[in-house]
Formats: C-alpha cells, sequence, structure tokens
C-alpha cells in the first residue's frame, strides 16, 4: 500500500543581489535558487519553474485508487 505525501504549493522570493536578481523558490521538499540579470528575468523563470515542482510532485508516490 502507498501513502500520499500532499505537498504546498510552492513560495518565491525575488531579492536584489551584489551578482543580480536572485530567485528562490520552493516548498516542503525542494528548493530551486538561480540568479539572473533582470528582476523581469527572474519573473518570467518563475512560471517555468512552477511547472518544475508540478513535475516533481507528479514523481512523488501517490495514494492507491479505488476502480
Amino acid at each position: 500500500m502507498s501513502s500520499h505525501v500532499v505537498t504546498s504549493s510552492p513560495s518565491y522570493h525575488i531579492s536584489e543581489t551584489e551578482k543580480g536578481w536572485l530567485l528562490k523558490i520552493q516548498n516542503e521538499h525542494c528548493s530551486v535558487v538561480q540568479v539572473f540579470r533582470s528582476a523581469s528575468d527572474a519573473q518570467l523563470a518563475v512560471d517555468r519553474m512552477m511547472e518544475f515542482f508540478e513535475a516533481m510532485n507528479s514523481q512523488l508516490p501517490s495514494t492507491d485508487r479505488a476502480a
């Protein structure tokens, strides 16, 4: 019997650093940090990163489904 792992939607934060704009996106299972040249580039990456998290969540064990 497999168990279902509940995951929350990822949260993200964009901040300016000396090296560029830092995007940190995370949920309770993993996080990704990436630096961008501009805040707009970092914001554009949020959608792509959200897709990454959805793909990762789809690979987690799921509850047995009734037929």
